[in-house]
């Protein structure tokens, strides 16, 4: 099977949805398939151009048996403007497709991402090729958009969500993360029998940690014997990390509050963190990324309140894979407190309060027994759940049965 993939996030990237499709490509191609992925620059999620790749110029590498086609496109480096998102996604996809055209012909035509014009380009290319073709959606955009005030008119918001979920009616099939995704597709005209829910995934035996937690502390500077409370990821405008700055500001414990990660709202949270309660890393390797989760006591996770159906945060899989317990001041009718709820791994605190938040923070670290029996809950339903090579695999066959029968997929996941 020949597979052309689309999609503006891949590895170097180590944030948002470039490792899940990175494993994705590499599942494809270790059973044998041809791959072709079409991506970006690397660039998120500090919106900088990754050193080695400022060229803007069509790049071409081979990553675990991927062919690799990295196309010229336009990155903001404030992508809070809708004109600049709307260029930002459009000049990719317009990249992208045409390079699309000018290989072999695909059995299947796959887009990946949260940018509705990559997925209009997809359509037209696999149209134009006579293939049928599918969504993978991580994020429902213009929901997204409007959640984090980039999209501020609701005529403008209904006419854009039209437009998305316009496209999406023209695929073969559409992957989702959450039920919540697919009563919002549905309630808008989407078939049911094209949806396929199948969440993000995690490589449990890779948060394994190589190192003591006392060991991991003193290579970071962090105490060894504090509260350490942990956030990995992007720092951006839809995470609303403002809450947890102030939470810590008025943090009575002797806990550090650490964020790991980069993104255009990280040098703003620096200035107004409190000295001495607040730590801040990049990103780090994988290795170290399971030390750093082993030697934590709490896993942060944050969304504004206006966050509710658009998104499911992957870091919250990687929480729950690595045994942590979560405190979360998300909206409770999100898609990150229902998962929480389900899984039983953790607190949920009422949205952008920073005094909730610092109670269930508080709550947390003053007991033991609580925080061991939500860890261990995460732990086995991310197993459960999320193991990579069983979700993978479930997308593998969708695929699969695409390509043998382009009408539509056999049976739902």
């Amino acid at each position: 099977m020949r597979v052309v993939v689309i999609g503006i996030n891949y590895p170097p990237e180590v944030a948002g949805i470039a490792p899940q499709t990175a494993a994705l490509c590499r599942h494809l191609a270790a059973r044998g398939h041809a791959v072709h992925m079409l991506t970006a620059r690397p660039h998120y999620p500090a919106w900088r151009v990754f050193d080695g790749y400022r060229k803007c110029r069509l790049m071409r590498e081979v990553q675990g048996g991927v062919r690799l086609i990295r196309v010229p496109s336009y990155v903001p480096r404030d992508p809070g403007s809708l004109l600049r998102r709307l260029f930002y996604d459009g000049s990719f996809a317009l990249s992208a497709s045409l390079v699309a055209l000018v290989l072999p012909r695909a059995d299947v035509y796959l887009y990946v991402g949260a940018q509705p014009v990559a997925a209009l380009a997809t359509a037209l290319v696999a149209g134009v090729r006579r293939r049928p073709w599918v969504a993978k959606v991580a994020d429902l955009a213009v929901n997204a958009g409007a959640a984090v005030g980039i999209i501020r008119q609701s005529v403008l918001v209904r006419v854009l969500r039209t437009v998305e979920y316009a496209f999406y009616k023209r695929a073969d099939a559409v992957l989702i993360l959450t039920e919540g995704f697919s009563e919002e597709l549905t309630r808008h005209g989407l078939r049911q029998n094209k949806l396929y829910i199948v969440h993000d995934s995690e490589e449990l035996a890779g948060l394994k940690p190589t190192t003591s937690r006392a060991a991991t502390r003193r290579r970071h500077g962090l105490d060894p014997d504090r509260p350490l409370i942990t956030h990995i990821g992007s720092i951006g405008r839809k995470q609303g990390l403002k809450v947890a700055v102030r939470a810590a500001s008025q943090d009575q414990s002797d806990a550090c509050w650490l964020f790991v990660g980069d993104g255009p709202e990280k040098p703003r949270l620096q200035r107004s963190a409190p000295v001495g309660r607040t730590c801040f890393l990049p990103f780090v390797s994988r290795p170290r990324l399971a030390d750093l989760l082993a030697a934590s006591d709490l896993a942060l996770l944050t969304q504004r309140r206006s966050v509710v159906e658009s998104v499911i945060p992957s870091k919250l899989i990687t929480y729950m894979a690595a045994g942590l317990p979560v405190v979360a001041s998300v909206h409770a009718e999100s898609e990150a407190s229902r998962l929480i709820h389900e899984a039983e791994c953790g607190l949920v605190a009422e949205p952008e309060a920073p005094g909730a938040l610092r109670d269930a923070v508080s709550r947390l670290l003053a007991d033991r027994a609580l925080r061991q029996r939500l860890a261990a809950a995460g732990r086995a339903f991310a197993k459960r759940e999320f193991e990579r090579s069983t979700v993978v695999a479930r997308q593998v066959q969708i695929l699969e049965s695409l390509a043998r029968c382009p009408s539509r997929p056999k049976r739902r996941a």
